[in-house]
């Protein structure tokens, strides 16, 4: 039986995007906690810390992720 192959997420890696959120009032960022991090999301004041813990390689992909999740939701004018 053949194996199943992992399907990696593709990462949009858009300047707008991150640009259209920022002007919005989203931030999002690294906060190390000893050798991993965990992402913060700040919006009008408000902070969320992520529960997932991100290595080295992985936070700054995470961010253009939600940076994407964000813009695909909220964003009116794509709709």
């Amino acid at each position: 039986m053949a194996r199943k192959r992992k399907i990696k997420k593709r990462v949009v890696y858009d300047p707008k995007i991150i640009s259209w959120c920022i002007n919005k009032g989203y931030k999002l960022y690294p906060v190390p906690e000893g050798k991993e991090y965990r992402i913060v999301l700040e919006y009008k004041g408000m902070k969320k810390k992520s529960e997932l813990l991100y290595n080295k390689k992985k936070w700054s992909e995470r961010i253009w992720e939600v940076y994407g999740l964000i813009y695909n939701k909220e964003c009116q004018e794509k709709k």
